[in-house]
This record gives C-alpha cells, structure tokens and sequence, in this order.
C-alpha cells in the first residue's frame, strides 16, 4: 500500500547562544533561555522548555517550575520531581563565553513539484479526509457518540455521508490511542479490511487496540522517514511528540502543496517544526482533567491555571506559525463538550479558545484562516487555495446523550473485586507510590468501595479499606494517589483495560496527591504498557462493551430507517 522511501530529509539550522562566563556563579543560575549549574567547576545546561506542555520553566523563590501543568524540576538532579529526565544542553566554552549548541535538524519532506489538486474535508474533531489523485485518506475518526467514559461529547453533528466517505479512503490514519482519535463505536462502520496506518509506537497501544477490534491491514510506520503512494503525488511521513507520551502527527505533501496535521500532540518533532502550506492543529485547549478535577486547588486557583492555559496555546501557536511560515492555519481537534447534566459543574468552569480568537493572529501574520464551522471543504490547485464550501449533506441524527449514559450505566455495575485485585496485583507496575481508589456516585460523594494498592514492593499489594477520609498524610519514602472514580468508568477500564488517562482527561474522576506531583511513570504504564499486555479484553458475561455497542447499533437502524 505504501512503500518505505527513505529517512526524512531535514535541514540543519545552525545557531547558537552565548552566556559570559563572568556571570555565572557557584550553584544554579537562571537565565532567559536556560539554567546553568556550577558545581566545583562542573557546568551543566539545560534550556527552560518544559518537556511536558511546552511551558516555559520560571524562576520563583527558588524553585523551577513549569506554569502550565506545575511540573517542577531540579537543575541539581536534572530531573523533574516525578522523576522525568531532562536532557542536557551541548555546549563548548570559548574563551569569555559558553557557546551553546541550539542548531536543530527541520525536517524538509519531498515534493514532486506537480501542480495537483488536494481536497480536504472537515466531518468532526480531529476527522479530515485528504483526497487527491489516486488517494485518499482520513484521520482520528470520531462521528457518533461519546468519548473518555461519557466525559467528551461532539460539539457539532457530523454530515451523514460519513460512512460511506471513510469506507471509501485509500487508507486511515490514527495518530494515537485516546478514544476521541481511536474511536470503537466509530471504527465499527468500517470494513475489516481496510487500511490502517498507525504510529511504530514503543507498547504497540495503537497497533494492538485496532487488532482487537478485527482489523488486519494495519502498518506500522517508522517516525520521521518517508513512505509514498505508488501511482500518486502522495509523500508522507509520522512525526512524534516530543514528551514522553504516545502521540503523533503526519506531515505530508501532494505535489507542490505542503501540509503538517499535528491534531494535538505536545512539542511535535521535539519542537522542530517544518516550513508548510498548510498548518492543521488543536486550538480549543481545556482536553484535560487538570486542573479541573485535581482538589489540590481551589476554585480561584483552578480558574488562573485554565486561563493562563488558554492564553498561552494561542501565543504557542503564534511560535509555531512563525517556524512553519504556514499560509493557511486550520484549527481543528478540539470539538468536543461536557453534555451531561452530571458534568455541568464541568462545563461551567471550562472557557476554551474559540477559532474567532486566532483571528487576530492569523491576519497579523498574513495567515488564511481556515474556519471549519463555517465551510468544511477545501480544494486546492498546488499551493493555491482555489474553492471552500460547506458540503449540502443533511446531519447525522445521534442518540441522546442520557440513553448512552443508561445503557452505559446498565452494563458496568457489578463490582467483581477479585478481578479489580487480580487486575493490580498483575500489572508489573513497581514505584514508590501508594494508590487510593474509592468508586463513588455521579457527584464524587457516596463511596461504594474503597481500597488501596501499595506499589512500592516487589510486586503490588492489594487491600480493601473501610470509610477511608480521603486525607493524605505526608510519607518520608512514599508518594500518594488518591482518585475518586465514578463506578462505571472505573469498571470499564478495569474490565476492559481501557488507558487510565482516559478517566482523567474524561472528568471521571477526582485527584488528589502527595506531594503534588504528576506520576508520569504511573500513568504511561497503565495508559499504554499494560494495556497492550496478553488478555487486554473483559470477555466473560458475553462482553458488556459488544452489548452496549449492539444495543446502540440497533437504536440507530432503527432510527435510519425512518430516515431521521
């Protein structure tokens, strides 16, 4: 279907920064761009860009921390507090100076040099189909239900030909395993043959999760080398984010025209941007359970995180627009809402960005904008933008959200604790964290079960407890975890081995920890390691999910058939 090419060219972009040696001191010292510590004549630089979010790391009461997600990190350890690693900064020391090494290899795709015509269509969130001669693909398709345990829903219907459209691409890319990209109920509608083309991910998360759907046809492509279309103008290559998660996005061209699909990935490339066409990428923010969930902060506090987030995607953006000297930016991947009566505290606190609040922006840097809730196809002659329109389809009529909810309540309510122990004690996560859960109700108030798990031994130790308080003492040797999780989420996650991230960023549960400080090691294991390990899938009762899944196929015949 593809053929391997080559690596992907890049370019090197020489530069680099000097810092007088006269003035730094013994110990650690803060510049604008980077910390340098001195230790008996030992230097060490880092730059000050979180490898989290993004953020640029300050300076306060002597602590580097991270505004956007309050990473901390010590320049002494080169580590972040939860343990991350920070790679150090090159640098030679040339008479007065340090000279550091900040040259970068951007990437530079091949291009046929063919004026072609692309066609790229908007249905919903992070789902576009790209079609040009010969191809024709989609993305992250999401069209019908909801996402994150109920916690996501689309803000928008999607245009009813969406079916037809996706059986009918050349293949599908799925640039990361969070449901809102690699959507089940969605994917159901698709012919088991298709291709797809996933990210060579370290755990496999992507790759495995379409198999247990029934998928054969899928590739595994090798992050920043090039593959081509045979018969087309097709070039295309998978670029990583550049943290620690398993996150995507495709650079492609077609002909002459230049395109970077980033959907929402942190830092892509490692924050080595090539120079595009088109700029697709996330614009909303708010696509996280923190800080809204974490009760380690009170409203006020909650409130100056989001719109501190806020205002700084857009100036991220306006980085990113200068390093591609895109023409064309269009916002996408970030469509979702809070629908449920039971996430209208949720909903009330979110304030995401609008595409309007880029327009600014954009015409300040002579960019088209690109707004997909006014027109949702684009042609375009080479590099040209010639036509936009909005596609005359009627809209795809879902269920109500509340009948979801039902069904989806219905079919995870019993709480088989040998499983939920089994589950733990056989995950192969070790650290020195203590985990308490407590499965509660729909407002996080009434406990059904609580329990802890003791991660720090040889292997984890699982144990009910009775009318825990919920306070978290502080430990010398330990950290501590507690989340509050609605039952059914918990349930199916557990049953179904669904990511762990998916009950964060889903609003399906309450956090709170000790110190306060993102587990990363915890959440990429139970977000993509374990669930890829063998028996992924609850299959005794007959599956609750294939029950729900049915359950709504048939509502939607039915509805289909009336033509609704």
């Amino acid at each position: 279907m593809l053929n391997l090419v080559k690596e992907l060219p890049y370019q090197i972009k020489k530069q680099n920064k000097k810092i007088n040696l006269s003035d730094i001191k013994e110990g650690i010292n803060s510049f604008d761009e980077f910390i340098v510590t001195v230790f008996n004549k030992d230097i060490t630089v880092y730059d000050r860009n979180c490898d989290h979010k993004g953020g640029k790391i300050i300076t306060k009461d002597g602590n580097h921390i991270c505004p956007i997600h309050n990473w901390k990190f010590d320049p002494i350890k080169g580590l972040y507090k939860n343990g991350f690693k920070k790679e150090k900064r090159k640098f030679t020391i040339k008479g007065e100076n340090i000279i550091i090494d900040v040259s970068e290899k951007i990437p530079c795709i091949t291009k046929t040099n063919v004026k072609t015509k692309t066609k790229i269509r908007f249905f919903n969130h992070a789902f576009l189909k790209v079609s040009g001669e010969n191809f024709s693909f989609a993305t992250d398709p999401w069209a019908v239900g909801p996402a994150f345990n109920t916690g996501w829903w689309l803000k928008n219907q999607t245009k009813k030909d969406w079916i037809e459209e996706l059986n009918n691409c050349s293949f599908i890319y799925i640039s990361h395993n969070h449901p809102d990209h690699l959507h089940p109920l969605t994917l159901r509608n698709l012919k088991k043959d298709m291709n797809f083309i996933v990210p060579n991910f370290l755990t496999d998360s992507t790759g495995k999760y379409l198999e247990e759907l029934g998928f054969k046809n899928i590739f595994r492509l090798k992050f920043a080398h090039e593959y081509e279309m045979p018969n087309s103008n097709l070039i295309l290559s998978i670029l990583k984010s550049g943290d620690f998660r398993e996150d995507s996005g495709i650079y492609f061209s077609n002909g002459e025209l230049t395109c970077l699909f980033d959907v929402d990935s942190n830092s892509i490339n490692f924050n080595r941007f090539p120079e595009v066409d088109l700029y697709a990428s996330s614009f909303a923010g708010g696509a996280s359970g923190y800080p809204i969930m974490f009760d380690n902060y009170n409203k006020i506090e909650k409130s100056k995180i989001l719109n501190r987030n806020k205002l700084f995607l857009k100036r991220k953006k306006q980085n990113i627009f200068n390093e591609t000297k895109t023409k064309y930016f269009m916002p996408y991947a970030g469509f979702f809402i809070e629908r449920l009566d039971r996430d209208k505290s949720v909903n009330l606190l979110q304030d995401k960005n609008k595409i309007s609040d880029y327009l600014s922006i954009c015409k300040k840097n002579n960019i088209n904008l690109l707004d997909v809730e006014k027109k949702d196809e684009y042609i375009f002659d080479g590099v040209n933008l010639t036509s936009s329109s909005n596609k005359k389809v009627k809209y795809f009529n879902d269920l109500n959200p509340e009948v979801y909810l039902k069904n989806y309540k219905k079919n995870f309510n019993k709480i088989d604790i040998n499983f939920i122990k089994n589950y733990f004690e056989n995950s192969s996560f070790t650290d020195n964290l203590i985990l308490f859960i407590s499965l509660v109700d729909d407002n996080f108030k009434r406990s059904k079960i609580d329990f802890k798990i003791d991660f720090s031994g040889e292997k984890p130790v699982f144990s009910k407890i009775n009318n825990f308080s919920g306070k978290l003492n502080k430990l010398k040797d330990k950290k501590q975890l507690y989340l509050k999780c609605r039952t059914e989420s918990f349930l199916n996650t557990i049953y179904n081995k669904e990511p762990w991230e998916d009950l964060s960023i889903g609003f399906q549960c309450k956090v709170k920890r000790e110190p306060n400080e993102y587990n990363y090691k915890f959440w990429y294991h139970f977000s993509n390691t374990y669930i890829t390990s063998k028996n992924v899938r609850y299959t005794t009762d007959c599956n609750n999910c294939d029950k729900l899944n049915h359950l709504i196929d048939r509502e939607l015949a039915f509805k289909n058939s009336l033509n609704i």
